[in-house]
């Protein structure tokens, strides 16, 4: 079942066009009648001039889109201009990227701040990042780069 609200919110998230702000809506079954939508607040993309630590960030904008309250679940929109980069940074949990459009180098970075590996990222492109794992980005094409992120509860024990 969470699986397939999931999916929705991808598809949702995919269908929003890049410029102006997006609606956001969750499907709501819970009684077993008719799925009701429930339209949120629309949300648009902010700019990032720079990573925490101050490193500065190049044309790259951001939002959460949704959280799903009481999931620690966040959907996430992102963009990358043309010849823009991403500091290096990490995330406290896992968190899985999906690439709309645009390509380049996603850096594999070690605790010293070198890059120890490359990833060229193409549309389509899906890439897991694990708990705390340093990277950066770069977009080397003439398209920006457009990404759905979706950061993921941190695992019960």
């Amino acid at each position: 079942m969470r699986g397939r609200w999931m999916l929705a919110l991808f598809a949702l998230a995919l269908s929003t066009p890049s410029a102006g702000a997006g609606d956001v809506y969750v499907i709501d079954n819970a009684a077993g009648k008719t799925p009701v939508a429930i339209k949120k607040e629309a949300f648009s993309l902010t700019a990032v001039p720079a990573m925490g630590e101050g490193k500065p960030n190049q044309g790259f904008a951001y939002t959460t889109a949704l959280e799903l309250a009481g999931t620690g679940v966040q959907i996430a929109r992102g963009r990358v201009e043309p010849g823009g980069t991403v500091a290096t940074h990490d995330g406290p949990q896992q968190y899985i990227l999906y690439v709309i459009g645009g390509s380049g180098t996603l850096g594999l970075v070690d605790q010293t701040g070198a890059t120890i590996g490359e990833i060229k990222y193409k549309p389509d492109d899906v890439i897991v990042f694990q708990p705390k794992t340093l990277h950066n980005w770069k977009n080397a094409s003439s398209a920006p780069f457009e990404f759905l992120g979706v950061d993921l509860a941190p695992p019960r024990k």
